[in-house]
């Protein structure tokens, strides 16, 4: 894949935008589409895929758990950071969360980015 060799750490923040908001696992320039209800091997766990874009709190969760995984078996904070960002960025244009629901996952997103010594993101408008 072309955007692997010439900027790495842009191509992870793609694959985990195609993971987040497409409903679809990414691997070197290929993707498969898991309908929900179908189950499919990730690392240690089988699991269920949700349909497309954030829909509840859990899913965030679980997210910043597995960036918390990543970190620990050697991704490197750069682009964990860089994941970070598409995680606010989904929560904010995610059209299945209520507004209230959004507030606590950018919370959470934002405990999660101090724990690690990051600064905490801001939402510049009102959340809908």
């Amino acid at each position: 894949m072309e955007l692997r060799r010439k900027k790495p750490e842009a191509a992870d923040g793609w694959e985990f935008y195609d993971y987040i908001m497409k409903g679809r696992i990414t691997w070197e320039g290929k993707y498969i589409i898991v309908p929900k209800g179908q189950r499919v091997y990730l690392g240690w766990q089988v699991r269920d895929i949700p349909p497309p874009g954030l829909s509840h709190l859990e899913e965030v969760e679980g997210i910043l758990r597995e960036m918390d995984e990543d970190l620990e078996h050697g991704i490197s904070p750069r682009t964990i950071h860089a994941r970070s960002r598409v995680l606010f960025l989904a929560i904010l244009r995610s059209k299945k969360m209520p507004p209230e629901v959004k507030k606590k996952a950018i919370e959470l997103l934002n405990q999660w980015r101090i724990k690690h010594g990051w600064k905490p993101f801001e939402v510049k408008r009102p959340i809908e």
